[in-house]
């Protein structure tokens, strides 16, 4: 039985040999050749199947390799027509205008028998394809001694464990990040919020009303009407009652169009009787930013007049001061003075 092994591994090992100088040169000179370490191998061992691309360093453009297998990032083997491919090593050198590819492939196998791998292919053109030969092995099964009784392994033993070490390394080094970040988050906001305060007990923020008006005077004076920049003006103008209405009577009038705009002005008992004045501002707006309407120098003045006139009409009213005792007082002796005798 023995003898009859080692015959077979001969003669495949022959067939291996005598097919490693067999193979086909493509039209664009390109060629593939394949070759073994060994043609025979027992169940679970590997050998190096090597594969030769040869081509001429002016062809090497149009030469595809992706028909040569390769293992992907992270896999660790590659099961490939009967073989496991386990790695693959490459390398690439040029030799008087000649480019030579080197591959080296560490296989193994597991099903004993005889197996032969398909050629290795090399496409060099649309209708031009190098083959290499075939490769056959003689996969041996593992020899088992039944004389020997396979005693099964001992228990493991379990130590004595607690719950944190059931948590791993690195869940611990994420919690801490994660708590890092947290902390510098939190204190990134409350210096945020800690500054503002103090910008604005310093600076505190202009009434929307005397805001305003100092934007419209500074509008009026800058003389972008005149000088052709109608859109401009407009556009700064708009701007000037939009974030009015919204600081003044909470209107989120920057997000609103011209019709939103007023209708909430309408809507509104504060605002229901300047709303005109208002839609005839954005309505002239809107025709000189979108329909490119140049505007007499009277409608820019007109324009500006009834902004004025809006923010004047809907300004804050002071709240009376309350009566004190002693005013009251005075009122009583007025009263008093002014009867007739």
């Amino acid at each position: 039985m023995k003898g009859i092994k080692i015959l077979t591994g001969i003669i495949v090992l022959g067939m291996a040999i005598s097919t490693v100088t067999a193979q086909r040169r493509s039209a664009s000179g390109v060629s593939v050749a394949a070759s073994v370490d060994s043609a025979v191998m027992t169940m679970g061992s590997t050998t190096h199947i090597r594969v030769t691309v040869q081509m001429p360093e002016s062809a090497a453009a149009g030469v595809n390799l992706d028909g040569m297998p390769e293992l992907a990032a992270g896999e660790e083997y590659l099961p490939w027509n009967g073989v496991d491919i386990v790695s693959v090593d490459s390398a690439s050198t040029i030799t008087d205008g000649m480019r030579t590819i080197g591959y080296d492939y560490t296989v193994q196998a597991f099903d004993p028998g005889t197996l032969t791998l398909p050629p290795f292919a090399v496409v060099s053109g649309a209708n031009d394809t190098a083959f290499s030969n075939a490769v056959t092995f003689k996969i041996l099964p593992v020899d088992i001694d039944s004389t020997k009784t396979l005693n099964p392994m001992a228990g493991v033993v379990a130590p004595a464990t607690k719950w944190y070490d059931y948590i791993p390394d690195w869940l611990q080094w994420v919690a801490l990040a994660f708590f890092i970040i947290a902390c510098a988050i939190a204190a990134y906001f409350l210096l945020r919020k800690h500054k503002e305060q103090v910008e604005i007990r310093r600076n505190p923020p202009v009434p929307p009303y005397e805001l305003a008006i100092s934007r419209l005077n500074t509008l009026r004076t800058s003389n972008l009407a005149e000088s052709g920049q109608e859109k401009a003006y407009y556009t700064e103008l708009v701007d000037i009652l939009r974030q009015y209405l919204h600081g003044r009577f909470g209107i989120n009038a920057m997000e609103m169009t011209s019709t939103q705009i007023v209708r909430a002005l309408r809507s509104n008992p504060a605002t229901r009787m300047s709303a005109d004045q208002m839609r005839s501002v954005l309505s002239m707006a809107d025709f000189v930013k979108f329909a490119k309407v140049r505007p007499l120098p009277d409608d820019n003045v007109r324009a500006m007049t009834r902004a004025m006139d809006f923010v004047e009409e809907t300004k804050p009213v002071p709240e009376p001061e309350p009566e004190t005792p002693d005013s009251q007082d005075t009122k009583t002796k007025d009263t008093k003075t002014s009867r007739p005798q």
